[in-house]
């Protein structure tokens, strides 16, 4: 894992995955659902599971993906269909807000 990976890790046994980006410290920013955009250890992001690193065919560079991240540290807009975790690092990637 590097600075500026997608990762994702299951959750509620593996009924769906948890999304956020790498910030290369040993700290992950996501999205903690319901709650806000926050800035965790990479340990309390994975919760004991094995993160998997989400690949891009065409992603922008990493300084841009870790700025966007950091950007968006402490936002409370979450909403499971239009701004998830999943949204918040696909559009820190690529700057497209999708799921």
């Amino acid at each position: 894992m590097a600075a500026a990976d997608h990762l994702e890790v299951p959750r509620r046994h593996g009924l769906f995955m948890h999304h956020g980006i790498d910030l290369g410290d040993g700290s992950v920013a996501h999205y903690l659902e319901g709650e806000k955009i926050l800035r965790s250890t990479l340990q309390e992001f994975c919760l004991g599971e094995t993160p998997r690193v989400i690949s891009y065919d065409e992603a922008d560079p990493s300084g841009q993906t870790l700025r966007r991240a950091m950007s968006r540290i402490g936002e409370q807009r979450y909403n499971l269909l239009f701004n998830n975790c999943e949204h918040f690092a696909v559009w820190c990637k690529t700057g497209q807000h999708r799921s």
